[in-house]
């Protein structure tokens, strides 16, 4: 049966990638939690998506222009509601510390924000799985997965622990499928708009998984359950996990 993954923890009710979303979303009955890793200027793996930090200072600076310690200094709710600027940035450590016995972690490495930090950007892989393997208890190993859109990323992730899970997403369907590296992943995830049935064939039938996201509505649930997806990833967990349920129930 598939599992429901809390999309950036509940950011529909907490902002994204921050303790609170991440404390909303262990509180229902889902199966796992995804996360976006950056890296500071001092080569720390951080949490937070964007390629700029526009929304939390108004600039067009990165992650990377900063080392951990300034980041603190910032109000990392703020931007959302009044009621989470006293959000803290996460740093990878800490969310492994700390959700890796409560549930599934989704991480994805995120690509270098522009050329001048690829040289920075490509330590996060070899950063990630270290700090995996260093905290995580050897019973909850398996429920952490990798993932980037970036393929080099996953190679050098690979290269430095193969046993691990490793996904990739996948931008475009229409990539040529059979290039793709198979046996290093553990399957690959996309755009619940980009699903096709040709495409969940091709992973399955290789016993790859199929993941994909945003899944926030019953009508696309239910679509995903129907398809056999093995990862439904929603944006909103408090909303959907009963037509999760729900729809489990018919299909299974």
């Amino acid at each position: 049966m598939p599992w429901l993954v809390a999309h950036r923890g509940a950011m529909t009710e907490a902002p994204e990638n921050t303790k609170a979303a991440f404390d909303k979303a262990v509180f229902y009955p889902i199966d796992g939690i995804e996360l976006d890793v950056q890296i500071t200027r001092d080569g720390i793996p951080v949490i937070f998506h964007d390629k700029t930090l526009r929304k939390i200072n108004g600039n067009t600076k990165t992650v990377s222009d900063y080392t951990v310690e300034e980041l603190r200094d910032f109000k990392w709710g703020l931007w959302f509601s009044n009621d989470y600027q006293s959000e803290k940035i996460l740093t990878l450590e800490q969310v492994l510390l700390y959700y890796s016995p409560k549930t599934r972690l989704f991480i994805e490495i995120k690509s270098a924000p522009n050329r001048p930090k690829k040289t920075l950007y490509e330590k996060l892989p070899a950063l990630v799985t270290k700090l995996i393997r260093d905290i995580v208890p050897a019973e909850f190993i398996d429920n952490m997965h990798i993932l980037s859109f970036d393929k080099n990323i996953i190679n050098l992730a690979y290269q430095n622990d193969p046993d691990l899970n490793y996904v990739l997403n996948l931008k475009n369907p229409a990539v040529d499928l059979t290039a793709l590296e198979m046996d290093i992943l553990q399957g690959s995830c996309l755009a619940y708009n980009k699903l096709t049935r040709e495409i969940i064939s091709f992973f399955h039938n290789h016993n790859k998984k199929v993941m994909t996201y945003s899944c926030n509505t019953r009508k696309i649930i239910k679509s995903a359950i129907s398809l056999k997806v093995d990862v439904i990833m929603t944006d909103d967990p408090g909303s959907v996990y009963g037509y999760f349920s729900e729809a489990l129930q018919k299909e299974y």
